[in-house]
């Protein structure tokens, strides 16, 4: 007898093969037949005129701040999506000793464009240290499965603190800090590491997030960290700097798989041919024997902006005046 037969459900398999018509059967929580499934089964659901696929692992989100409120996830179980990865680009609130929360929360809004009242009054802070946050999110028990990356921006910022963190060049003693944290994060259940060189990415006031200014020899110190674990991936908001090329020296040097994040392979008008080389790289990358990937989006960002708060625009130096008077308004 099966446990569970969804019936008369329009099946895709996540494969790209045309859907099929039929059953489904599930015992023990595996999956035991597909198509005409039989009569005996202890629960049954009328699927008929339903689509029935696999859930989605959306593997670029940012519900570091929700989750401590909202176990829901929502919106993201109403669209399919079963499986969450959250600390992108190195942005999240862990590890965060208390008086840099506010700091953090500021950071954050503007990066990811959240509500910094709902952020402040929302996120319940039962933790200070990344071991601690996987505690809580253990005991909220999420509605779907969700994964953590270490962020680069928060350790920087939990580490140097928030003036120390704006400069590019971290002392040994806080880069030994750091990298210890980093360890820790992989010690208590982080799926890796994740940082940002965009130059996109703008922090409370215009500042640049943490991450972004950081050294070469920075990222790199934190990815073998990585090495030394031999478990883990690491995930990068690229840039400029971050070239395909340095991407898979870090993969080769650490030996962990390495993502590049998807703004860069998305279709440019004014480059057609561009997003193509960054896929190019990463096939010849993989015969060389270096896991480099790239993330890709299926849908075309969109950004809400005015010219008081140009957020795609913020790379470019003719926007730095707007920068600073922002700065200005804030301290």
């Amino acid at each position: 007898m099966q446990d569970l037969i969804i019936r008369k459900a329009k099946i895709y398999d996540g494969t790209g093969k045309a859907a099929i018509q039929g059953d489904l059967a599930v015992s023990n929580g595996l999956i035991t037949s597909i198509g005409q499934c039989g009569s005996s089964s202890k629960q049954e659901i009328n699927a008929d005129g339903l689509c029935l696929m696999p859930g989605i692992v959306d593997l670029h989100t940012h519900f570091d701040a929700q989750i401590t409120w909202d176990k829901t996830l929502s919106p993201s179980p109403a669209l399919g999506v079963t499986t969450a990865v959250i600390g992108n680009c190195g942005f999240g609130i862990a590890p965060c000793p208390a008086p840099l929360r506010e700091t953090m929360l500021k950071n954050l809004s503007v990066v990811e464009g959240m509500d910094l009242n709902s952020l402040l009054t929302g996120v319940h802070w039962d933790f200070e240290s990344f071991s601690q946050y996987m505690d809580q999110l253990r005991r909220i028990r999420p509605y779907i499965n969700t994964a953590v990356f270490a962020g680069h921006s928060a350790i920087r910022t939990a580490v140097m603190g928030e003036e120390d963190s704006l400069n590019s060049q971290a002392t040994p003693g806080q880069l030994a800090a750091m990298c210890q944290q980093l360890r820790e994060a992989m010690q208590a259940g982080a799926i890796g590491f994740a940082s940002s060189f965009s130059p996109n990415h703008s922090g409370y006031g215009g500042l640049p997030m943490p991450s972004t200014i950081a050294s070469e020899e920075e990222l790199r110190a934190l990815t073998n960290v990585l090495h030394e674990s031999g478990k883990g991936v690491f995930m990068m908001a690229t840039g400029s700097r971050a070239t395909p090329e340095l991407m898979e020296s870090i993969a080769a040097d650490s030996g962990r798989p390495a993502y590049i994040s998807t703004v860069l392979t998305m279709f440019n008008e004014a480059n057609p041919s561009l997003a193509a080389t960054y896929y190019e790289h990463a096939a010849q990358a993989l015969k060389r024997g270096n896991e480099l990937y790239i993330l890709t989006s299926c849908q075309p960002l969109s950004f809400d902006f005015t010219l008081l708060d140009p957020y795609v625009l913020l790379s470019h130096s003719a926007f730095d005046a707007i920068k600073s008077a922002k700065q200005d308004q804030f301290t």
